[in-house]
């Protein structure tokens, strides 16, 4: 494990609530679109194709009944793994803007000299080694 690791993966910045509702959403809405047709599709179309209302009450309901215990059991892990992702994206962008922000404010505020020091592999990387050029 690296020495230089973040070990917090939510730092609370009003920037990455933003970025980690806009990647949890994003994830969010086109799979429950995506299951509301399908579950709205696969039940309509058995239930027109048998087309007799007391077959379609004996043999829908059961199949509703386990799609939705599937829907239900399997919903909080999707739930979580969606939010696992999208926290650690928002960190990933967030993190390294922070950071840059702290060591900005520190040059600022205390008059500190020398470059800005970044990880190997932070987003802003780029961006850094332009201001480190700049403060030179």
């Amino acid at each position: 494990m690296e020495k230089n690791r973040r070990r917090k993966k939510f730092i609370g910045t009003p920037f990455q609530k933003k970025i980690l509702l806009l990647v949890f959403l994003a994830a969010l809405i086109p799979m429950g679109i995506a299951a509301f047709c399908l579950y709205y599709l696969i039940f309509n179309l058995m239930a027109w194709q048998i087309g007799i209302p007391e077959a379609v009450a004996c043999n829908l309901i059961p199949v509703a009944r386990r799609v939705n215990l599937i829907i239900l059991v399997s919903l909080p892990v999707v739930l979580l793994v969606i939010w696992k992702v999208a926290l650690e994206l928002s960190h990933r962008i967030a993190g390294p803007l922070y950071r840059l922000e702290k060591e900005l404010g520190e040059r600022i505020v205390f008059d500190r000299k020398g470059p800005i020091s970044v990880r190997r592999n932070d987003e802003l990387k780029s961006l850094v080694e332009k201001i480190n050029k700049l403060i030179k």
